[in-house]
């Protein structure tokens, strides 16, 4: 099962919006228009203070 969060964000190929996607021990971002996926450290530049704090909810990140 997963969960999806809007978020304010903007996908760097699309522009579109962007979402985070909350899978089983795993936290990706992913654009709601074209379906790329991001990885938190790929994005992690650009995160807003919106982003942060939805992030910030997760205690643990697990990266693969």
């Amino acid at each position: 099962m997963s969960v999806t969060i809007p978020t304010t964000m903007t996908c760097k190929e699309c522009e579109g919006p962007l979402e985070v996607l909350r899978m089983c021990r795993r936290i990706r971002m992913r654009c709601a228009r074209c379906g790329r996926e991001f990885q938190i450290h790929e994005v992690a530049d650009r995160l807003d203070a919106a982003t942060e704090a939805i992030l910030e909810r997760y205690t643990v990140l697990i990266y693969d």
